[in-house]
C-alpha cells in the first residue's frame, strides 16, 4: 500500500469514528453495529503498512487516537449510565408495596408485573 493509500485510509477512518461519536451520543445502538464491521476492515491494511510515516500520517494517528480514546469514553459512560438505570429499577421493584398516602402505615399491593393477571 502506498502512503498516499494509507493517507486515505487514516482519513477514512477517522470519518467512521465520527460517525460512531455521534451514534453514540444519540443512542443508536443498532447503527454501531455496523461501523464496528466496518472499522475491522481497516486492521489488516493498516497492521501491514511499512512505508515511511510522513508528518501527514503522524498528525491523522494522533487525531485517530484521540478520537478513539474520546468514544472510549462514550461508551463507557453509556455502559455506567445503563448499570445505573437498571439498578435503580431493581431497587425500585424490591421496594414496590410502598404507595404514596396520608396515612403512612398504608401498604400497596404485593403483586408486581407489567400484565394485571387477575382481570
Amino acid at each position: 500500500m502506498s502512503t498516499k493509500e494509507f493517507e486515505e485510509n487514516l482519513k477514512n477512518f477517522y470519518k467512521l469514528l465520527l460517525q460512531e461519536k455521534a451514534c453514540l451520543v444519540a443512542g443508536q445502538p443498532e447503527k454501531l453495529l455496523k461501523i464496528v464491521d466496518q472499522k475491522r476492515e481497516y486492521i489488516k491494511p493498516f497492521q501491514t503498512f511499512n512505508d515511511q510515516l510522513t508528518p501527514v500520517i503522524k498528525n491523522l494517528i494522533k487525531k485517530v487516537q484521540q478520537q478513539q480514546q474520546e468514544n472510549l469514553l462514550l461508551t463507557k459512560q453509556s455502559i455506567g449510565f445503563e448499570e445505573m438505570l437498571l439498578k435503580t429499577i431493581r431497587n425500585n421493584l424490591k421496594e414496590s408495596n410502598l404507595i404514596y398516602s396520608k396515612d403512612p402505615h398504608k401498604k400497596g399491593n404485593d403483586d408486581i408485573s407489567l400484565i394485571d393477571w387477575q382481570a
